[in-house]
Protein backbone atom coordinates (compact mmCIF):
# COMPACT_ATOMS: atom_id res chain seq x y z
CA UNK A 1 0.00 0.00 0.00
CA UNK A 2 1.22 3.71 -0.76
CA UNK A 3 1.18 6.36 1.50
CA UNK A 4 -1.11 8.28 -0.80
CA UNK A 5 -3.34 5.43 -0.25
CA UNK A 6 -2.73 5.07 3.42
CA UNK A 7 -3.65 8.59 4.22
CA UNK A 8 -6.29 8.16 2.20
CA UNK A 9 -7.56 5.68 4.29
CA UNK A 10 -6.91 7.15 7.28
CA UNK A 11 -9.04 10.24 6.18
CA UNK A 12 -12.24 8.24 6.65
CA UNK A 13 -11.27 5.99 10.08
CA UNK A 14 -10.44 9.13 11.59
CA UNK A 15 -13.79 10.39 11.14
CA UNK A 16 -15.44 7.34 13.45
CA UNK A 17 -17.42 8.11 16.64
CA UNK A 18 -14.66 7.35 19.00
CA UNK A 19 -17.24 4.02 20.45
CA UNK A 20 -17.29 2.94 16.64
CA UNK A 21 -13.25 2.53 16.71
CA UNK A 22 -13.79 0.92 20.28
CA UNK A 23 -15.79 -2.00 19.07
CA UNK A 24 -13.73 -2.56 16.14
CA UNK A 25 -11.06 -5.10 16.01
CA UNK A 26 -7.42 -4.22 14.95
CA UNK A 27 -7.33 -4.76 10.98
CA UNK A 28 -4.81 -5.57 7.96
CA UNK A 29 -5.67 -3.37 4.81
CA UNK A 30 -4.43 -4.24 1.76
CA UNK A 31 -4.37 -3.30 -1.75
CA UNK A 32 -4.74 -5.28 -4.64
CA UNK A 33 -4.44 -4.72 -8.87
CA UNK A 34 -6.96 -7.01 -9.66
CA UNK A 35 -10.24 -7.94 -7.41
CA UNK A 36 -12.58 -9.90 -8.40
CA UNK A 37 -14.80 -13.03 -8.24
CA UNK A 38 -16.24 -16.18 -9.88
CA UNK A 39 -18.10 -19.43 -8.53
CA UNK A 40 -18.01 -18.08 -5.44
CA UNK A 41 -14.30 -18.06 -5.30
CA UNK A 42 -12.11 -14.54 -4.70
CA UNK A 43 -9.39 -14.08 -7.39
CA UNK A 44 -6.91 -11.31 -5.48
CA UNK A 45 -4.54 -9.81 -8.35
CA UNK A 46 -5.63 -12.82 -10.89
CA UNK A 47 -8.05 -12.93 -13.80
CA UNK A 48 -9.71 -16.01 -14.11
CA UNK A 49 -10.67 -17.39 -17.45
CA UNK A 50 -11.83 -19.45 -19.89
CA UNK A 51 -10.22 -20.23 -22.98
CA UNK A 52 -9.67 -16.09 -24.02
CA UNK A 53 -12.83 -14.83 -22.15
CA UNK A 54 -12.56 -13.19 -18.79
CA UNK A 55 -14.62 -14.69 -16.18
CA UNK A 56 -16.57 -13.39 -12.83
CA UNK A 57 -17.45 -9.99 -11.17
CA UNK A 58 -15.53 -7.12 -10.73
CA UNK A 59 -15.21 -6.32 -6.71
CA UNK A 60 -14.32 -3.33 -5.01
CA UNK A 61 -12.92 -4.79 -1.53
CA UNK A 62 -13.31 -8.15 0.14
CA UNK A 63 -13.03 -8.75 3.82
CA UNK A 64 -12.09 -11.86 5.52
CA UNK A 65 -13.88 -11.71 9.00
CA UNK A 66 -11.85 -14.49 10.77
CA UNK A 67 -8.38 -13.28 9.76
CA UNK A 68 -9.81 -9.48 10.27
CA UNK A 69 -8.14 -8.52 6.66
CA UNK A 70 -9.44 -6.32 4.15
CA UNK A 71 -8.35 -5.86 0.83
CA UNK A 72 -9.16 -3.50 -1.90
CA UNK A 73 -9.25 -2.80 -5.27
CA UNK A 74 -6.71 -0.30 -6.18
CA UNK A 75 -9.04 1.82 -8.49
CA UNK A 76 -11.33 2.59 -5.78
CA UNK A 77 -8.83 5.09 -4.41
CA UNK A 78 -9.80 7.55 -7.62
CA UNK A 79 -12.76 8.04 -6.15
CA UNK A 80 -12.68 10.01 -2.64
CA UNK A 81 -16.25 9.42 -1.08
CA UNK A 82 -16.76 6.18 -2.74
CA UNK A 83 -13.54 4.53 -1.11
CA UNK A 84 -15.33 5.85 2.09
CA UNK A 85 -18.39 4.40 1.19
CA UNK A 86 -17.01 0.66 0.49
CA UNK A 87 -14.46 0.95 3.53
CA UNK A 88 -17.16 1.46 6.17
CA UNK A 89 -19.45 -1.22 4.56
CA UNK A 90 -16.21 -3.43 5.21
CA UNK A 91 -16.31 -1.99 8.52
CA UNK A 92 -19.43 -2.86 9.35
CA UNK A 93 -19.12 -6.63 8.47
CA UNK A 94 -16.73 -6.67 11.82
CA UNK A 95 -19.26 -4.19 13.54
CA UNK A 96 -22.27 -6.98 12.85
CA UNK A 97 -21.16 -9.62 14.97
CA UNK A 98 -19.67 -7.93 17.77
CA UNK A 99 -23.75 -6.67 18.13
CA UNK A 100 -24.95 -9.96 19.73
CA UNK A 101 -27.73 -11.59 19.09
CA UNK A 102 -30.80 -8.94 20.45
CA UNK A 103 -29.30 -6.18 18.78
CA UNK A 104 -29.33 -8.61 15.12
CA UNK A 105 -32.50 -9.64 15.87
CA UNK A 106 -33.82 -6.26 16.47
CA UNK A 107 -32.50 -5.35 12.55
CA UNK A 108 -33.70 -8.44 11.61
CA UNK A 109 -36.82 -7.50 12.68
CA UNK A 110 -36.91 -3.98 11.14
CA UNK A 111 -36.19 -5.50 7.90
CA UNK A 112 -39.42 -7.93 7.90
CA UNK A 113 -41.43 -4.83 8.96
CA UNK A 114 -40.21 -3.14 5.89
CA UNK A 115 -40.82 -6.37 3.85
CA UNK A 116 -44.33 -6.54 5.30
CA UNK A 117 -45.10 -2.90 3.87
CA UNK A 118 -43.46 -3.29 0.63
CA UNK A 119 -40.63 -0.75 1.20
CA UNK A 120 -39.08 -0.90 -1.96
CA UNK A 121 -35.40 -0.32 -2.57
CA UNK A 122 -31.88 -0.46 -0.36
CA UNK A 123 -28.46 1.67 0.38
CA UNK A 124 -26.11 -0.21 -1.74
CA UNK A 125 -26.22 -3.03 -4.67
CA UNK A 126 -24.80 -5.76 -2.20
CA UNK A 127 -28.44 -5.88 -0.40
CA UNK A 128 -30.81 -4.83 -3.69
CA UNK A 129 -29.72 -7.93 -5.13
CA UNK A 130 -30.33 -10.20 -2.12
CA UNK A 131 -33.20 -8.27 -1.57
CA UNK A 132 -34.44 -8.68 -5.34
CA UNK A 133 -34.23 -12.42 -5.02
CA UNK A 134 -36.05 -13.02 -1.93
CA UNK A 135 -39.16 -10.91 -3.14
CA UNK A 136 -39.03 -13.30 -6.49
CA UNK A 137 -39.20 -16.29 -4.55
CA UNK A 138 -42.04 -15.05 -2.06
CA UNK A 139 -42.83 -15.10 1.56
CA UNK A 140 -39.86 -13.91 3.01
CA UNK A 141 -40.89 -15.73 6.53
CA UNK A 142 -40.58 -19.00 5.41
CA UNK A 143 -37.72 -21.21 6.70
CA UNK A 144 -36.11 -23.14 3.94
CA UNK A 145 -32.41 -24.06 4.00
CA UNK A 146 -31.17 -21.79 0.97
CA UNK A 147 -33.97 -19.18 1.51
CA UNK A 148 -32.43 -18.86 5.44
CA UNK A 149 -29.05 -18.40 4.40
CA UNK A 150 -29.99 -15.66 1.58
CA UNK A 151 -31.89 -14.15 4.57
CA UNK A 152 -29.07 -13.82 6.90
CA UNK A 153 -26.84 -13.15 3.83
CA UNK A 154 -29.51 -10.13 3.06
CA UNK A 155 -29.74 -8.97 6.52
CA UNK A 156 -25.99 -8.53 6.82
CA UNK A 157 -25.39 -7.04 3.89
CA UNK A 158 -28.13 -3.91 4.48
CA UNK A 159 -26.90 -3.62 7.86
CA UNK A 160 -23.55 -2.78 6.58
CA UNK A 161 -25.00 -0.38 3.38
CA UNK A 162 -27.09 1.06 6.00
CA UNK A 163 -24.44 1.21 8.76
CA UNK A 164 -21.92 3.13 5.64
CA UNK A 165 -24.81 5.42 4.74
CA UNK A 166 -24.72 6.78 8.32
CA UNK A 167 -21.88 6.94 8.84
CA UNK A 168 -20.85 8.94 5.61
CA UNK A 169 -22.37 11.63 7.28
CA UNK A 170 -22.48 14.93 5.03
CA UNK A 171 -19.69 13.30 2.83
CA UNK A 172 -22.06 11.09 0.86
CA UNK A 173 -23.40 12.08 -2.51
CA UNK A 174 -27.01 12.24 -2.16
CA UNK A 175 -27.87 11.01 -5.79
CA UNK A 176 -25.57 7.74 -5.69
CA UNK A 177 -27.65 5.57 -8.11
CA UNK A 178 -27.11 2.75 -5.05
CA UNK A 179 -29.55 4.78 -2.33
CA UNK A 180 -33.71 3.90 -3.54
CA UNK A 181 -34.23 3.43 -0.44
CA UNK A 182 -37.28 5.98 0.42
CA UNK A 183 -36.87 8.75 2.91
CA UNK A 184 -39.17 7.65 5.09
CA UNK A 185 -36.67 4.28 5.64
CA UNK A 186 -33.94 5.71 5.36
CA UNK A 187 -34.63 8.29 8.66
CA UNK A 188 -35.94 4.72 10.17
CA UNK A 189 -32.89 3.43 9.69
CA UNK A 190 -30.79 5.83 10.80
CA UNK A 191 -32.54 6.42 13.79
CA UNK A 192 -32.49 1.96 14.71
CA UNK A 193 -28.35 2.68 13.87
CA UNK A 194 -27.73 5.36 16.37
CA UNK A 195 -30.06 3.27 18.77
CA UNK A 196 -28.30 0.15 18.41
CA UNK A 197 -24.56 1.46 18.23
CA UNK A 198 -25.37 3.86 21.16
CA UNK A 199 -23.69 6.63 19.59
CA UNK A 200 -25.10 9.86 18.05
CA UNK A 201 -23.81 10.18 14.51
CA UNK A 202 -23.67 13.56 13.61
CA UNK A 203 -25.13 14.31 10.27
CA UNK A 204 -22.10 15.78 9.19
CA UNK A 205 -20.82 12.05 10.11
CA UNK A 206 -17.75 13.36 11.91
CA UNK A 207 -16.71 12.02 15.29
CA UNK A 208 -18.06 12.87 18.62
CA UNK A 209 -15.03 13.30 20.95
CA UNK A 210 -11.07 13.17 20.96
CA UNK A 211 -9.68 11.71 18.33
CA UNK A 212 -8.09 8.13 18.70
CA UNK A 213 -5.48 6.12 16.71
CA UNK A 214 -7.00 4.11 13.22
CA UNK A 215 -7.69 0.69 14.24
CA UNK A 216 -5.89 -0.57 11.46
CA UNK A 217 -2.27 -2.11 10.37
CA UNK A 218 -1.34 -2.19 6.90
Amino acid sequence: MTRAQQRALTFWIRRLPDDIVARLPRLKLAVANRLGSAQAHVFINEAPQDGNRLLGNHLHAVSYISQRYVVFQRDLFRQRVELGRILYHELCHFLWPRLGNPRRRSYQAALREEFRHGTRGELGYSSQWRKDELRANGDVSRRGGGRRALWRDYVCESFCDTGSFVLLGSERRAKHSEYTLSLAARQRRHRWVELIWGVETSSNGKRNGAESAPPTAS
